[in-house]
């Protein structure tokens, strides 16, 4: 663990990393008491829970859950407990004792240089900083910012999924620079329903037809049941099926998620739902129809948010819809529990507009600490992603659907033949 104290020595340590003057201001003016510390280790980390905990609930914005202690702490267990895996590098803002301000990272090696992320990245969906009410966001990233300079290996800072209204959010436009790959977080407003029966007042006519329809064909195989299942067996089994599910439905479509595909993502989960008391809560809910399941979700509760993680069906029921049906179910449940959110998160797809009623804009940052860091930020996360982003998701798809029907058009010649 490495402290670093910024008092009299900032302003010298901001200028040799040549920051500007509007910087020097904000290194400036955190107190004279306080200090930034870096946390390289697991037990360094552990040690951090009640404070971390109490930081949670006294943010000026609440964090997502994927900055919870829980959830940070159970992801590393799992992928940074290992020398292969990526180093943590938490940096916390200490004021009189008081842990007041907290920057979650790590450091990888990625696009061949020497990387720092969101800690927990791909697998969190946002990422944001926790900042104490009554401290200044943009004066404490200021600091981290040269504290970052100070430190040695490091190339790039490259921070994916900062959403708008994050704490990070507005300072993050005036620090860091923009890569380029905008993209926008569906959510529902739950506070706008007073019941259940408001709630289904939302839909129109032909999604309220097109939800029955749904409803009836899948009670065709048999009586259907919504369940939450508890923490445990049954959860575990549940998750294992989901993620089982999803792949088989990305590759049939052609598509990559690295996170799905982990071997450690169903450990990781499993873990996370078993840390009880904390701020976070798992949920596993699973649609049946004649006793057979037919989908799963996988979300999380925290801060009066329902985060939609993962949602999944048995592939041969594709046709059936019932992951519609289990979206519906879901977000009814949610409101029951007294959730004011249901956040489906990013990208935004067009299957999630009819369950959304807003959405937020999120964006990549990235600030380049090296010459190296330098050329891989502007000249690849800032162009070239970018345009790499955009095949993956319109040509490719679409390349893959072709090459499919043609295959299937082959078989069903040879057969008549």
């Amino acid at each position: 663990m490495t402290l670093i104290n910024f008092h009299a020595d900032a302003r010298a340590a901001a200028r040799a990393a040549g920051t500007s003057s509007r910087h020097l201001e904000a290194v400036s003016s955190i107190p004279a008491s306080a200090h930034l510390t870096l946390i390289t280790n697991l037990s360094n980390l552990r040690a951090m829970q009640q404070d971390w905990h109490n930081l949670e609930q006294n943010c000026a914005k609440s964090p997502s859950v994927f900055q919870s202690f829980d959830w940070v702490m159970a992801w590393s267990e799992v992928y940074a407990a290992g020398d292969a895996g990526p180093e943590l590098h938490v940096i916390a803002g200490y004021d009189q004792g008081r842990l007041v301000f907290v920057w979650p990272l790590m450091k990888t090696r990625r696009f061949g240089v020497n990387t720092l992320a969101w800690l927990t990245d791909p697998f969190g969906q946002y990422g944001d900083i926790l900042c104490q009410k009554d401290q200044c966001p943009k004066h404490w990233m200021a600091n981290t910012i040269d504290f970052i300079h100070r430190l040695k290996g490091i190339d790039l800072m490259h921070l994916r999924h900062v959403r708008d209204d994050a704490n990070i959010g507005a300072r993050a436009k005036e620090l860091l620079r923009d890569a380029r790959t905008p993209e926008r977080a569906p959510w529902l407003d739950l506070t706008q329903f007073a019941n259940e029966e408001a709630y289904d007042a939302r839909y129109t006519g032909s999604q309220r037809k097109r939800r029955k329809k749904i409803r009836k064909a899948i009670e065709n195989l048999g009586e259907v049941h919504f369940t939450v299942l508890p923490s445990g067996i049954l959860a575990d089994k549940a998750m294992d099926f989901a993620i089982a599910e999803k792949n088989k439905w990305l590759s049939d479509r052609g598509r990559l998620n690295r996170i799905l595909g982990c071997p450690g993502h169903g450990k990781f989960l499993k873990a996370l739902s078993r840390r009880f008391g904390g701020s976070v809560e798992v949920i596993v809910s699973e649609l049946t129809a004649g006793g057979k399941p037919v989908s799963w979700e996988i979300g999380f509760r925290s801060g009066g948010t329902h985060f939609g993680y993962i949602t999944s069906h048995v592939n041969e029921l594709t046709d059936l819809s019932p992951g519609r049906l289990h979206m519906d179910l879901s977000q009814r449940a949610s409101l029951k529990a007294g959730m004011q959110r249901f956040d489906l998160m990013v990208p935004y797809d067009a299957h999630k507009e009819s369950w959304a009623s807003a959405s937020e804009h999120t964006k990549d940052y990235f600030l380049p600490f090296s010459a190296a860091g330098w050329l891989v930020g502007h000249g690849y996360l800032q162009t070239v992603r970018p345009l790499v982003r955009k095949l993956y998701y319109t040509v490719l798809p679409a390349l893959f659907q072709i090459l499919k029907l043609s295959k299937a058009g082959k078989k069903q010649s040879t057969s008549e033949e």
